[in-house]
């Protein structure tokens, strides 16, 4: 990597080059094994796994796969939330070469039925929960075999018991494969499979994920992702956070493994460095997760801005009810960190929480703020062996000089081969530049300072057109809302919808014991921002849309308000 500018900022100790072992990502649970047999490897609701269980049961599910016909190159559907089962379905399908093609749990029958048909998937693997919706899927995709699991199968056994009695039935657990033979359940599988799976070379250039996303443009595309570029993102991850411990630290992955970020940041770099990871099933329960932080004393919590928000405003936490202090080492993401939300947390915990930045594309990871010299309201700097540059909005081929605005583009060995079965798509957002390298388009807009610290404007496609053709974006506006301590979350966009002449609107949940009045919130921001920035109008909602990992929908509170703004015309 030649020298940039933002090298200088790097924690000492951590490279700005690394190397990249020979490796399959099934290879990381292999040498895990190998190395820790005995020490914990996933805890889940109260229940422990070691590596040499975790190991064993992975060989065995791979078996099963390669039973129902699975061969290297396969297309395997997880429908799941987080699980044990959720661990094991990966590195089973990467152990025998499959691909995985993770599906987000809160799907529709509709949304899962168009992965399954665009990745061309062979098998699900699936929640009990979700088992209607594939069954309601079915008809025009290829799927020859339903893997069904109840998420009760890793409890121990007397809460097994007391889900079964209680909230199996309610919380639609329950499923009848009696009728489809396409379906088996993933326990009997397993217990009918060899010990282990036929053998199978898997190179690091092999496709490993198909892991959809809306991407630069909103449309659902599978990113190709192989085992190079995951395996990179997760060793540049150990580089830039020193002084962790190999297998001594506690992650807790409360965000949901099929999803970019946790696949990577907890359960591939937990595994790789033989931590313990602590499976949340739901981050929503922000009681449950406060309690799982204080008992296990976890250390590293991955999390987004709204999460953080959560749990520093939970009223637990201000009555000194939950000790938070174990945790040392935050990385943000999915979001802008507002540095409010920022500073609260990190006074609850005496630990570090820094900004990062990435997408799918890049499995995710291209940025993040270095542990013992951040920019708080920055995304940081490029990960090792990343470089990145802003062109201009319009055409996006102008190198922008520090300090303009315009497009992010990135460059590294995490970053995706292309989007499956999309050219045009691919050729539109990996560009050849004129000095011969390949750069990713994030479609975001940001600016790099003088001495190399990168901040996201926006989105490109949320800019809001301010009268006389002023641009606001809308980070730096929720960034100051969030600076009032009424505020839990903030979401901004424009008005009227679609309109070249647009004005701001803000949607606000606040503290329940702290009314506030929109007039004062408006007055707040007019005192911190330049007039066309400041909101003309304040809605109060009890909460705001979000993905499933956290960040906020603005696309939905403006698909809400364009349907308000035509019944009112």
């Amino acid at each position: 990597m030649e020298e940039r500018i933002w090298h200088q900022h790097y924690d000492q100790g951590v490279p700005t080059s690394l190397e990249y072992p020979d490796l399959a990502l099934g290879d990381l649970l292999t040498k895990a094994v190998d190395r820790y047999p005995d020490r914990p490897a996933i805890r889940f609701m109260g229940s422990e796994m070691n590596y040499r269980q975790l190991g064993e049961a992975v060989d065995r599910f791979s078996a099963a796969l390669q039973g129902l016909g699975v061969v290297k190159g396969d297309r395997v559907s997880v429908f799941m939330a987080n699980c044990p089962q959720t661990v094991i379905a990966y590195e089973a399908i990467w152990r025998i070469g499959g691909v995985a093609v993770p599906s987000n749990p809160l799907y529709t029958a509709a949304e899962f039925a168009h992965q399954a048909a665009d990745s061309g998937s062979k098998v699900v693997i699936c929640l009990s929960m979700m088992y209607d919706r594939v069954l309601t899927a079915l008809p025009g995709t290829e799927l020859e075999h339903i893997v069904v699991t109840n998420i009760k199968e890793y409890f121990p056994p007397i809460l097994k018991v007391l889900f079964t009695l209680v909230k199996e039935k309610s919380g639609g657990h329950r499923a009848d494969l009696s009728g489809e033979p396409r379906a088996v359940w993933m326990r009997d599988l397993m217990a009918a499979a060899r010990p282990g799976p036929e053998p199978v070379s898997v190179r690091t250039d092999d496709l490993a994920v198909l892991m959809y996303t809306g991407g630069t443009t909103g449309v659902p595309k599978g990113v190709e992702l192989s085992h190079r570029n995951l395996m990179a993102n997760c060793r540049q991850l150990q580089a830039v956070s020193p002084g962790l411990r190999e297998a001594e630290e506690i992650m807790i992955s409360a965000l949901p493994l099929t999803h970019s970020y946790a696949m990577t940041v907890c359960m591939n770099h937990s595994i790789d460095r033989g931590y313990l990871q602590v499976i949340v099933p739901d981050a929503r329960d922000i009681k449950g997760l406060l309690e799982t932080i204080h008992k296990e004393r976890a250390t590293l919590l991955p999390g987004v801005p709204a999460l953080y928000s959560a749990l520093g405003n939970h009223p637990g936490v201000i009555a000194g009810k939950y000790d938070l202090t174990s945790v040392a080492q935050c990385v943000s993401g999915a979001a802008g960190l507002a540095p409010e939300v920022q500073r609260r947390f990190e006074e609850l915990t005496g630990g570090k929480v820094v900004e990062g930045y990435g997408l799918s594309e890049a499995s995710p990871v291209t940025h993040v703020n270095p542990l013992g010299g951040g920019r708080n309201g920055t995304i940081g700097v490029p990960m090792p062996d990343t470089d990145a540059i802003i062109v201009d909005e319009d055409a996006e081929a102008t190198l922008m000089a520090p300090g303009e605005r315009g497009v992010l583009c990135v460059r590294g060995p995490q970053v995706m081969a292309g989007y499956w079965n999309q050219p045009e798509e691919t050729a539109d957002t990996l560009r050849v530049h004129d000095d011969g390298h390949t750069w990713l388009h994030t479609g975001d807009v940001a600016v790099m300072s003088e001495d190399g610290f990168f901040t996201i404007v926006d989105r490109k496609k949320d800019m809001i057109l301010a009268a006389g053709g002023l641009n606001v974006y809308p980070r730096e506006v929720e960034d100051v809302l969030y600076e009032h301590p009424a505020v839990r979350e903030a979401g901004v966009i424009g008005v009227p919808i679609g309109s070249t002449d647009q004005r701001v609107k803000a949607f606000v949940v606040v503290d329940s014991e702290m009314p506030v009045e929109a007039q004062e919130l408006i007055d707040f921001c007019r005192e911190r921002l330049a007039r066309f920035k400041v909101p003309k109008h304040v809605e109060f909602l009890d909460e705001l849309p979000k993905t499933f990992v956290g960040k906020i929908l603005r696309r939905e509170l403006a698909a809400a308000e364009l349907l308000r703004e035509q019944q009112e015309s």
